[in-house]
């Protein structure tokens, strides 16, 4: 069978897709914020589609020569000294029945201070080591989650390495006594909360002459 003739995007439609892409991260943003955390699926999805730019995927930035600009880093480098797990982008909140993960925007920021990354260092930086040494970057964590575990596919099998930090606990954090001690809950989507608002607040500043974007994170504190 013959295939359809594909015709070229005018550069206005791409614009106009990249609005409604962000207006529907944003969104997702705000309601993995007020407590729905299995939206963080939705948001890999997005970052997919906006970053992911590999053989017939086409990244929505790249056609928009977006993607090459540097990039809002708030993980910091991890340090190679620190004998213990370690998840930058994320910080620990002890609740009497609900520990958990935060992302750093939702308490106002990370102490580690902010700084601008090419892309391709910022896609690629280590960003967690886990209980056996292991390491993910952003860019397989958004890929993990978008590819195979809910974002656009459901695969009945998962990486290793990704089924240990998303299902066993392989960050190590129990809180308790003894057999009383409970493991925390999953880090990945506050990882991937927090990667959309280093892209959401990159793209505030260096794609404000491409669209208007009104993004704030809610914070935990302000509640």
């Amino acid at each position: 069978m013959a295939r359809n003739k594909r015709v070229k995007r005018p550069r206005a439609d791409i614009v106009n897709e990249l609005k409604e892409q962000i207006e529907l991260l944003t969104h997702a943003c705000h309601a993995f914020d007020k407590g729905l955390q299995p939206i963080g699926k939705h948001i890999a999805l997005s970052l997919r589609k906006l970053l992911h730019h590999h053989r017939q995927s086409k990244a929505l930035l790249e056609q928009l020569g977006l993607r090459s600009k540097r990039h809002l880093d708030t993980a910091g480098d991890l340090n190679p000294r620190n004998l213990l797990t370690d998840n930058p982008l994320c910080v620990n909140r002890l609740g009497a029945n609900n520990n958990q993960y935060l992302p750093t925007c939702a308490v106002g920021g990370s102490p580690i201070p902010a700084r601008w990354l090419p892309f391709e260092k910022w896609w690629n930086n280590k960003v967690i080591k886990d209980d056996k040494g292991r390491f993910f970057n952003r860019r397989e964590l958004v890929l993990h989650v978008a590819d195979t575990d809910g974002g656009a596919h459901v695969d009945p099998e998962l990486d290793e390495q990704y089924m240990d930090l998303s299902r066993n606990n392989s960050l190590g954090w129990i809180i308790g006594d003894g057999e009383a001690g409970k493991p925390f809950p999953p880090p990945t989507m506050a990882c991937i909360r927090q990667i959309a608002h280093e892209v959401l607040e990159t793209l505030k500043v260096k794609a404000k002459d491409v669209v208007t974007i009104n993004y704030e994170p809610i914070n935990e504190n302000a509640k």
